[in-house]
């Protein structure tokens, strides 16, 4: 194939087979911004001006039977979303026109050029989606119950997106895109015939602020210092090259947006390379081409040996790279009870690198060190961030040394992670913390729901009748009706002066004293669905606990009753309850804790 300028038509036509290698990214874009775009430009475009779609780096591989077969190295997205967007305009004009017009206006070609020639389809996508693509996007199936992985579901829904635009549109404007995208729509193409030159034009054509992320434009550096450092090698590294970014590919499609994958390569240094200042860390592209560029100019007096030691940290860094996102993609799928815990309380930025490097080295059948971090981090969680409500990078350059030096020593690491704790938020200031008067005020309601739910939990499992315990995934539940919401035991009304109560007849003596000293502490809140909180409303609680908590489900609510005073919620109903929260709270998140049970 020649490079230079080309029409869509002129890209397509003939006997190519264009096929997205399994190293390159699934297919990305979305119906929220890059479809609508696309779609948008070629509306846009003044028919009979051409409309410029990008460059497309291409890697010829021969013949295989009648087809020239091209590795598409760079512009899959646009391509893909090209071929889409011509098979819905074909299916939309062949339900319009009749067979004859349909031949006429020389739409069966275009079917060959750009769908497929007989049985062969022009555009092959990376293999794990290539047979849903076949099927489902370029021959029409109803495939919305086979998709198996996020880029199955994008390719899905730009079939589907297309569709519906392009549906009821009048027969002359269809014909008008189409003619737009064929004739109209060009492409700079490069085509080359090895890995190592592909390699050499997308590191220059491409490393130059064009959107790339971070990931992106590392693949491509080592690809090209490896390319000019390994001599003889070359073509076995970058093929190792291609294996592993193929497989971190997979790996970050199988966690579905759970994380990013810029963030996978900064947890990744922070954790498994050698750096000295947190802009080693925070920059990883530029950590990396120093550390690459120092090695080649170390050895300028002997070009061979410098080579051998860069490609020896650029084959290192890929493969632990490539470990990293499959250790990333373990943990996010672990169903250990402590991580679930600590992932609920949403503040894990700081942990990951922690995590990854724990994970790899705990080599226990369970898992068991690992868990132990995870308690301890969420230890330091709830005592550092939820309770004291501490800044929230708060300890994080400690942490992130942690994980650099970290090589297989679980013991002191639990120590330093327990002194980080106790350094940070003491057990006297969490007592504290938790004794405060104006408890509720200053904590979320996800917060204090978790904190329930473990008292909850620890009443089911030590006060008879002992029962099973509440699940996370109740706590976590998002139904309107049995969400888990926060409320006032002595009730709460709603006046222009602010939130107050006034129950006459079970605290005749209540006051501003104790609406400002007694209302939102601990001692007075518990949890509900939010169903039943509406339904109790403002009532007395005396009434609540006969008609409502002593039958509630919840062991928080059904012990009310045990703190009455004389029949009455008082100050000292309060101060009683709080105690016994409190001491439980003690226990539960200190360092000591770590060795006993976890609900799941």
């Amino acid at each position: 194939m020649e490079n230079g300028q080309k029409k869509l038509s002129e890209l397509f036509g003939g006997h190519k087979v264009f096929n997205i290698p399994d190293y390159q990214r699934a297919y990305a874009w979305d119906d929220t911004r890059q479809l609508p775009e696309f779609l948008e430009d070629i509306e846009n475009q003044t028919l009979g001006r051409d409309y410029f779609l990008g460059t497309i780096l291409f890697q010829e591989k021969g013949k295989k039977g009648n087809f020239e077969w091209i590795d598409v190295v760079d512009g899959q997205q646009r391509i893909t979303t090209a071929i889409i967007f011509m098979k819905a305009l074909l299916t939309e004009l062949k339900d319009r026109i009749t067979e004859e017009e349909y031949e006429e206006a020389g739409l069966y070609m275009l079917e060959e050029a750009y769908i497929q020639y007989r049985k062969t389809p022009k555009l092959r996508v990376i293999s794990s989606d290539n047979d849903f693509f076949s099927n489902y996007v370029l021959n029409g199936g109803d495939g919305k119950d086979y998709i198996t992985t996020p880029s199955q579901r994008r390719l899905y829904k730009a079939r589907m997106f297309f569709e519906n635009e392009l549906a009821g549109r009048p027969v002359g404007e269809l014909l008008e895109l189409m003619n737009k995208l064929d004739e109209y729509t060009k492409v700079l193409t490069y085509s080359v015939n090895d890995t190592a030159e592909a390699t050499l034009i997308f590191e220059t054509t491409n490393d130059r602020g064009k959107g790339l992320t971070n990931l992106e434009k590392i693949k491509s550096f080592l690809m090209y210092k490896v390319y000019l450092a390994s001599g003889e090698d070359v073509d076995a590294y970058l093929d190792s090259i291609q294996v592993r970014f193929a497989d971190i590919y997979r790996d970050l499609e199988s966690l579905d947006g759970k994380t990013d994958e810029d963030k996978i390569l900064q947890y990744h240094c922070i954790a498994f390379e050698s750096w000295s200042d947190k802009e080693d860390y925070q920059q990883p592209v530029s950590f990396v081409k120093k550390k690459v560029n120092s090695l080649l100019r170390k050895g300028e007096g002997d070009k061979g040996k410098a080579g051998q030691e860069a490609s020896r940290f650029i084959m290192r860094f890929s493969q632990e790279l490539r470990e990293s996102f499959q250790l990333m993609s373990g943990v996010l799928k672990s169903r250990n009870a402590g991580l679930l815990n600590l992932m609920h309380l949403d503040r894990m930025g700081s942990f990951y690198p922690l995590l990854l490097k724990t994970y790899k080295f705990d080599k226990s059948e369970n898992k068991e060190n690992f868990d132990k971090v995870c308690r301890l981090l969420e230890i330091f969680v709830f005592r550092v961030f939820v309770i004291h409500q501490s800044r929230s990078l708060t300890g994080q350059s400690r942490l992130y040394r942690m994980a650099r030096d970290f090589s297989g020593k679980f013991a002191p690491l639990f120590d330093r992670l327990a002194e980080l704790t106790d350094t940070s938020c003491s057990m006297r200031m969490f007592k504290d913390d938790l004794a405060y008067e104006a408890f509720y005020e200053v904590m979320g309601s996800r917060d204090i729901s978790y904190l329930m739910w473990n008292y909850e939990n620890h009443l089911r499992a030590t006060e008879n009748p002992v029962c099973a315990p509440m699940p996370l995934a109740e706590l976590k539940g998002k139904d309107s009706k049995t969400r888990l919401t926060v409320e006032h035991i002595a009730a709460q009304t709603q006046k222009e002066s602010g939130t107050i109560v006034k129950e006459p007849q079970v605290l005749p003596r209540i006051g501003e004293k104790f609406i400002e000293n007694h209302l939102h502490r601990l001692g007075n809140l518990t949890f509900d669905p939010a169903s039943a909180n509406s339904s109790k409303g403002n009532k007395q609680v005396k009434e609540k606990n006969s008609k409502y908590f002593s039958k509630a489900p919840y062991k928080t609510q059904n012990e009310l009753e045990s703190f009455l005073d004389k029949e009455r919620w008082t100050a000292k109903s309060i101060k009683w309850r709080e105690e016994k929260i409190v001491n439980f709270c003690m226990k539960r998140w200190c360092t000591d804790y770590i060795d006993e049970p976890l609900m799941p």
